[in-house]
């Protein structure tokens, strides 16, 4: 599954189904639930009426969820689920976990294979962002389910930043989009590091000095030819991934000298290199280091250990 942030309107998304954040009468009461009603139209409004009319007449029970046209929306579904009030004096977490996966079920019932969620409970409910995207990240990404996207979307800055903090991918997400790659791709990379000369492992400093009066130039780093191809390369392969760098940096073992990559996961080398190459993060300095610590060489043969004994089409 893939999971997707994004900033924007829930009622704008083109996929097979929007998850609506709903009171137990489904009224479109208020916030998100309303934009959904008043946009979906009269036939959302009459599958509504039909579900209190038969096996809802008691109303939706919280962490519950089902289905009704999408009507007028862009999506072909709505899927209605009630989620809790956050209480200090109670823990409510797996009724929240609940209206995610009971989502998720009803979406595979309907054959829907895209779903855009809002951060359900963070609103009226009084659910506190940071653990309601801590709590919706995990309850999909565990979730059993033939949905095959996932997006989480909201207008708020705040519930974006909290969802994205807890978005970063896991081991068997990175391994995935490295294995994506076509096989071919990966032989080119490990046939250039192959032809490696220690000259090409050299770092020349350049570009300090005063070219004109007035004018300074700063001392930064001159890499090979053949070392800015493999750094490329490894952008271009999924290695480079979004992650928290500096708290995995800060914390493991691997950094900065690679001790220990051999018998890591290879999402630890695609973490490791991007600690290295994301030049927004970091400035071009940091490859002199994994040049000079062997951490780029180290890189290179645990993804070459991968390639050989676990990517699908080697």
């Amino acid at each position: 599954m893939q999971i997707v942030l994004q900033r924007g309107d829930l009622t704008d998304q083109r996929v097979d189904a929007i998850v609506n954040p709903t009171d137990s009468r489904l009224t479109g009461g208020g916030g998100v639930d309303a934009v959904i009603h008043q946009r979906g139209g009269p036939a959302l409004h009459a599958d509504c009426g039909a579900l209190l009319a038969g096996r809802y007449r008691d109303g939706l029970p919280v962490g519950q969820a089902v289905a009704t046209t999408g009507g007028d929306l862009p999506a072909r579904w709505v899927i209605h689920t009630v989620g809790p009030a956050y209480s200090v004096a109670e823990d409510r977490t797996a009724s929240l976990v609940s209206c995610y996966r009971e989502s998720l079920q009803v979406a595979d019932a309907l054959g829907a294979v895209t779903v855009s969620f809002p951060a359900i409970s963070t609103g009226a409910h009084g659910w506190p962002v940071e653990d309601a995207a801590r709590i919706a990240i995990g309850a999909v990404r565990t979730a059993r389910t033939g949905v095959t996207e996932v997006r989480f979307v909201m207008r708020s800055v705040d519930a974006h930043l909290a969802f994205r903090a807890n978005l970063e991918p896991t081991d068997e997400e990175i391994a995935l989009a490295l294995a994506a790659k076509p096989a071919i791709r990966w032989r080119e990379l490990f046939a250039l590091a192959d032809r490696f000369t220690p000259q090409d492992l050299r770092v020349e400093w350049t570009g300090s000095g005063e070219p004109a009066p007035g004018v300074l130039t700063l001392h930064y780093p001159d890499y090979s030819p053949a070392v800015r191809e493999v750094v490329r390369m490894l952008s271009e392969l999924d290695v480079v991934v979004p992650f928290n760098w500096s708290a995995w940096h800060t914390s493991s073992p691997l950094f900065p000298e690679a001790t220990g990559l051999a018998e890591a996961p290879v999402a630890d080398a695609a973490r490791l290199a991007t600690t290295y190459i994301r030049g927004e993060r970091f400035s071009d300095g940091a490859i002199e280091q994994a040049l000079q610590n062997g951490a780029l060489l180290a890189i290179l043969a645990r993804l070459r250990r991968w390639f050989e004994t676990e990517h699908p089409d080697r």
